[in-house]
């Protein structure tokens, strides 16, 4: 089995395109292909699910390398990372997620 999600950032324009792998119980290989020069930096590899997902933000392996990586700390990025992790690891359902901006005058 393989989960695929796709990212469509924003404004930057720089389409991401996230692969998970389960390898064994909770342990996902992420492949991350991307325009971004900086998305493609987090080769983060095997993640095991369940201390990333749930031991807060500044324990996770993928926040820590968006940290290092990512200079814009508004990118969706890392939390489609995680996002495509947990339902690879059968945490959760396949389901999109959306951010809709909106300013009026």
């Amino acid at each position: 089995m393989t989960t695929t999600t796709k990212v469509e950032p924003g404004p930057c324009g720089f389409v991401t395109i996230i692969e998970a792998k389960k390898v064994a119980p909770c342990h996902v290989y992420v492949s991350i292909k991307s325009g971004c020069e900086d998305v493609l930096k987090m080769n983060i590899g095997i993640v095991d699910a369940t201390k990333d997902l749930f031991n807060g933000y500044n324990n996770s392996k993928v926040y820590k390398k968006a940290s290092e990586c990512i200079k814009h700390v508004a990118c969706p990025v890392p939390c489609a990372i995680l996002k495509t992790i947990e339902v690879e690891a059968e945490l959760a359902v396949p389901k999109d997620v959306t951010i809709e901006i909106t300013k009026e005058d």
